[in-house]
């Protein structure tokens, strides 16, 4: 659910660059410039040069960081510029060496001057090759198949930033564009892994059921605590820029999709496994392929759920140290914004999972039972006509 809204926020930082580096930059420009800038923008550099100089401020001597970095990008391109600042008014801990490839938002003042504050490192690399890493290991270890799920990934990336991010922009209501988006991105992978046909429809019908049930229950427990959807600085920063959008409407949209991710895991195991006894016993009847489902979806079930549980402690373990921030006291703790907005987000997932299981079972026993199922194995459900 975070990587969502950091997708979002990350997608309109360009247009709201200048509060955040007043809130954050950990590094600033002591020099300016009078090269003209079009506009403000975050470019690329590379440090070419660290001092670790001493300056008197207030009749104290305070450490500053001085960096020489060249931009690599932008109307600076080429050109060498000097950013500092105190040692002691680092918030982001950055500690750069000479070769560090940086991002630096490029900031317009007043005069028309340009103001530099270097935001961290360019992590691209990483993360470029790293998904270069991802994709290989699935096309060497899944083949065929595994190019398909590669693929059906990267038309639901495009669909999110194409189509679900502009759509919200534009003041659309997020609710009704995640449900279709939900159940488009389930098609999609499902179809890519299992061909188009009747067992894939059972599945996203069974995942967008089970995401149904989780956006009601959020719908209702969030508003019974007053959830705004404003939880984190990001929320309140971004919302406050843009006070047409409505952010628990992003808040609903955000748990729908997260939740179809979820228990589409669910969904495709439960149909799997009803095909599978299908095939061993074709004249097997509808209870016995409902019961085979639901066996299926349980054991399923109770792995998932654990799993949520601890990426939610995995990724909130901030947040939990809180509790000794405010003295111990489970009142404070569990009345805080974060933690309510998690808390209802991850019981609400999972109680969509539990729903997800005899919604499938029923569906994939009833269609299965009157339809059949194909010859051959799984790598030849894309040719099958059931």
């Amino acid at each position: 659910m975070k990587i969502f809204r950091f997708c979002v926020v990350l997608f309109l930082s360009s247009a709201f660059a200048a509060p955040c580096v007043t809130l954050a930059a950990p590094l600033s420009i002591v020099t300016t410039s009078s090269q003209p800038v079009i506009q403000e923008s975050y470019e690329r550099a590379i440090v070419e040069k660290h001092e670790l100089t001493t300056q008197t401020i207030n009749h104290q001597v305070t450490q500053i960081d001085r960096y020489h970095i060249r931009f690599l990008s932008g109307p600076f391109d080429n050109q060498v510029k000097t950013i500092s600042g105190e040692i002691d008014s680092n918030p982001y801990g950055l500690h750069l060496a000479q070769g560090d490839k940086v991002v630096v938002f490029v900031q317009v003042d007043g005069n028309g001057q340009a103001n530099f504050f270097i935001e961290g490192f360019d992590r691209r690399g990483a993360i470029i090759w790293l998904t270069i890493l991802f994709v290989a290991m699935l096309v060497v270890l899944a083949g065929w198949q595994g190019a398909k799920v590669a693929a059906s990934i990267g038309i639901s990336l495009l669909l999110i930033g194409f189509v679900l991010i502009p759509s919200f922009l534009k003041g659309l209501n997020p609710v009704p564009i995640a449900i279709i988006l939900s159940g488009l991105f389930t098609l999609i992978s499902t179809g890519f892994a299992n061909g188009w046909n009747r067992r894939t429809l059972v599945t996203v019908i069974g995942t967008m059921g089970g995401a149904m049930v989780a956006y009601g229950v959020a719908h209702v427990f969030a508003s019974w605590a007053h959830l705004s959807g404003l939880s984190s600085e990001e929320d309140r920063l971004f919302f406050d820029k843009n006070p047409s959008l409505n952010p628990t409407g992003l808040l609903f949209a955000g748990i729908i999709i997260a939740s179809a991710g979820i228990v589409e895991d669910v969904a495709v195991s439960i149909v799997s496994g009803v095909s599978e006894v299908s095939r061993a016993k074709p004249h097997a009847s509808f209870r016995e392929l409902f019961s085979s489902g639901m066996t299926v979806g349980r054991d399923h079930m109770s792995a998932l759920a654990n799993t949520l549980v601890f990426a939610y402690v995995g990724s909130s373990l901030s947040s939990l140290l809180l509790y000794q921030q405010f003295k111990s006291s489970w009142l404070k703790f569990i009345n805080f914004d974060t933690v309510v907005d998690e808390i209802i987000r991850s019981l609400a997932g999972t109680i969509g999972l539990i729903f997800t299981v005899p919604i499938t079972a029923l569906l994939a026993a009833w269609v299965i039972h009157r339809y059949g199922v194909g010859q051959g194995s799984d790598h030849t459900h894309a040719h099958s006509h059931y």
